[in-house]
This record gives structure tokens, C-alpha cells and sequence, in this order.
């Protein structure tokens, strides 16, 4: 699999949102595919090997509460299967999910693990597509890691292999102006040869449908199935309901933006139809045979039959070898 570049992919970050039910997030994967989107993405970990208890024990607990086991991520998995959408998780403990790690069609790196180089080269020895998060991160921080993926690997050097995405991460402060959209026309500029996705942190979806007007098509999002609960995660996240909304925005303002190509849409603008809009050239006045024409002579009308408009300056100082009849069609062969 290759990342996609010419349709939208949208990636329902349900992530903590199961608090530790695996019934929650079986739910929740089902309601995501209903909802049109693409993929779900989890977060995989053990709190030993992700927060040094010592140092944070409140995060080490917390973390430690939402742990799955793995007959429990297998459900996951075959669910997603099941509903026909990838199956995608962060891999935040790659000792205890190499089997997970090798079994998805893409890899997506969190922004916690930006700078975290060993499992970026692990990810990058992979071969499949990277999506990499950039919150709480410097452009020069971006820089490094994408070269450092692409020295331990080259076939991250194209569009289809790696994604990086605009991300802040407003977990518990969720406010416009941190969006900073502008950023991805930052990155777009420092890497045209990659694909520059968004990973929302806002309420609703306004921030992604102006990041789809900036050329955005990798979308991640925070899912839930009841907003008001506790955990912050669900305060940032769409709904079944708004997913379903968002993707009809996306899937007009597709059709809206149409093709590629500067040419007349050949449903509407038929030849008659452009015959009828444009404007020929015609004498003013009858013209005799013999006669120069002059500036004074030529008027541009509607519609288009005989010299298009465009013929005006050539016009210019023409013999005419026979008559014409004033505002009639003028061909070529009126002239020497």
C-alpha cells in the first residue's frame, strides 16, 4: 500500500477514547466506518515503557488504566477488517507490538515521537508508509527527522511514502487561533516532494475544511461516541453525526473543484454556446472591391461566425478582391 495522493483519507483517531472497553472502541471503529471514514487509529503501549514512573507517576498511571491486551487489539483488528477500514495505532512500545507494527498497511509516528530516532528508524526499515504528527515542533526539529527517515531509508522521499502533518496539539485549551493553518503552506514549501496532511486538535471541523482548501487530502481527526465525557480527548472530537457532515463538505467542495485542466466544460459550453459568447469581426458599412480596410471599417460583434475577434489587427491594410454587404460573415478568401 501507498499513501493516497489523488482522493481524501480520512483517519478517525479514536486513540484514548476507549478508556480501556474494548467494547467502546468496537463501537466506536463501526460507527468511524458507517461515518465514511478510511481508517481508525489507536494508541499502542504499556505504561512501563512509555512513562518513567518515577519521575511522572501520575501519566504512568494514566496510561496504565487504558491498556488493551492482545486479545483485545486483535478484536480491534479484525473489527476494522470486518468494516473495511485500516487498522492503524501508534506504536508507543515497539517491544510488546512488533507484531502489530508489521501488520499495518501504514505507520503513523505521534508527535511524541518526532525525536524519538530509534523508532523512527525502526518504523522507516519497515518499507510501508510513514505519517508522521508534528505538534509542539520547531520547522528545523521537522527537518531532521524527515532526513533522518530518508537516510535510513530513500523510498521516503516521495509523496506516496510520507506524510507529514500539520498538528497542534490543544489537548484541554482547544482555541482557533493556536490552529495555525498557515503552517502547512510552510511545509508544503520546505518539502514539495512530499505529502502535507492535518491532524486536527479544534472543535468541529472548520480548521479541516480550510486546511482541504490549502491542498490538505490526509485528514486525522479525535472520534468518540459522547463528547461530554470526562476525558479530554472526547472534548475535541467529531461524532459519528459530524463525520457524516464533514464528509459531504469534503465531497462537494471535490466535485466543486473539479479537474485539473483550463478548458471548456463540454457539457454546458458546446460549441454553440461559445459561438454564441464570442465575438467575430464584421465591416461596418458595405466594402468594395479594391478597398483597403481601416480601423474605422471593422466592428466586433456577437456572435462568433466567420473572423473570430481575434483576427482584429490582422485585418488591418487587407485588399478586398470582391464585395461584401455590411455586418455579413468575413472569410478569408476576401482577401489578397
Amino acid at each position: 500500500m501507498k499513501l493516497p495522493i489523488n482522493f481524501d483519507y480520512l483517519i478517525a483517531e479514536i486513540g484514548g477514547n476507549h478508556e480501556g472497553n474494548v467494547d467502546w472502541a468496537l463501537n466506536m471503529i463501526s460507527d468511524a466506518a458507517k461515518a465514511g471514514a478510511n481508517a481508525v487509529k489507536f494508541q499502542s503501549y504499556s505504561a512501563k515503557e512509555l512513562v518513567n514512573p518515577k519521575i511522572d507517576k501520575v501519566r504512568f498511571d494514566h496510561f496504565d488504566k487504558f491498556v488493551l491486551n492482545p486479545s483485545e487489539w486483535k478484536l480491534l483488528e479484525n473489527k476494522a477488517k470486518e468494516c473495511n477500514v485500516d487498522f492503524l495505532t501508534s506504536i508507543w512500545d515497539i517491544k510488546n507490538f512488533k507484531e502489530i507494527l508489521f501488520e499495518m498497511p501504514i505507520i503513523k509516528v505521534g508527535s511524541g515521537d518526532l525525536t524519538n530516532y530509534m523508532y523512527l528508524r525502526e518504523f522507516a526499515l519497515t518499507n510501508k508508509p510513514i505519517i508522521i504528527s508534528t505538534a509542539m515542533a520547531t520547522l528545523s526539529e521537522v527537518i531532521d527527522a524527515v532526513s533522518f527517515i530518508q537516510k535510513t531509508n530513500s523510498i521516503y522521499e516521495t509523496n506516496d511514502m510520507l506524510c507529514i502533518m500539520h498538528c497542534v496539539a490543544m489537548y484541554g485549551d482547544p482555541k482557533d487561533e493556536y490552529a495555525n493553518l498557515n503552517s502547512i503552506s510552510v511545509l508544503q514549501s520546505h518539502f514539495p516532494n512530499l505529502n502535507i496532511g492535518y491532524s486536527d486538535h479544534t472543535i468541529g471541523f472548520d480548521a479541516m475544511l480550510s486546511a482541504k482548501s490549502m491542498g490538505v487530502n490526509i485528514f486525522e481527526f479525535h472520534f468518540t461516541f459522547d463528547k461530554s465525557r470526562d476525558f479530554r480527548d472526547h472534548h475535541i472530537s467529531l461524532t459519528k453525526e459530524e463525520l457524516i457532515e464533514f464528509k459531504n463538505k469534503i465531497n462537494k467542495i471535490n466535485i466543486l473543484n473539479g479537474q485539473l485542466v483550463v478548458a471548456p466544460i463540454k457539457e454546458i459550453e458546446t460549441p454553440q454556446r461559445i459561438q454564441e459568447f464570442r465575438r467575430a469581426c464584421y465591416f461596418n458599412r458595405k466594402m468594395n472591391k479594391g478597398e483597403l480596410v481601416s480601423l474605422e471599417d471593422i466592428v466586433v460583434l456577437r456572435p462568433n461566425v466567420g473572423l473570430s475577434a481575434t483576427k482584429y489587427f490582422d485585418l488591418i491594410g487587407k485588399k478586398l478582391v470582391k464585395d461584401i454587404e455590411a455586418l455579413s460573415p468575413i472569410s478569408i478568401d476576401l482577401f489578397i
